[in-house]
Parts: C-alpha cells; structure tokens; sequence
C-alpha cells in the first residue's frame, strides 16, 4: 500500500512540476517579448517598457515625497 501511494504522490508532483515549468516559461516568454527588444545579440529595453519604468519612478517620486510631507507635518501631533 506505501508503494501505490508513493507512486501516485510522485506522478501528482511530477504533473505539477511539469505545467509549473510550462507556465514559468511562457511568462517569461511573454515578459521578454514585451519588454525587450533584441537584435542580434543585444538585448535593450523596449519603448513600452521603458515607458512603464518612467512612469513606475514618477509615481515612486510622488508618493515618497506625500509620505516625507506628511510625515513631517504630523510631527509633534498627536498619533490616532
């Protein structure tokens, strides 16, 4: 009975491991294809992507400066 049990739990994990392996590649697939451009053997960053990493570090900015304003403002006040 330990046998067949160990065997299904090994063809369970085997099936798992494959389609997590699957998936893991076509993500990343897909996440080099859209944020990368290759041409021979450079790799540079696309125009979407480095659209995201501006607006990613814009928005980074603003909210950094909202928490250092609001911290400083709040000093000495009484904490809710």
């Amino acid at each position: 009975m330990t046998a067949l049990m160990s065997e299904i739990i090994s063809l369970l994990v085997g099936g798992i491991t494959g389609v997590a392996t699957g998936i893991g590649g076509g993500l990343s697939t897909l996440a080099q294809n859209i944020f990368l451009d290759v041409s021979g053997d450079t790799k540079t960053l696309s125009v979407f992507g480095a659209l995201i990493v501006i607006f990613a570090g814009i928005s980074l900015a603003i909210g950094l400066s909202r928490w250092v304003v609001n911290f400083v403002t709040s000093l000495g006040a009484r904490n809710r």
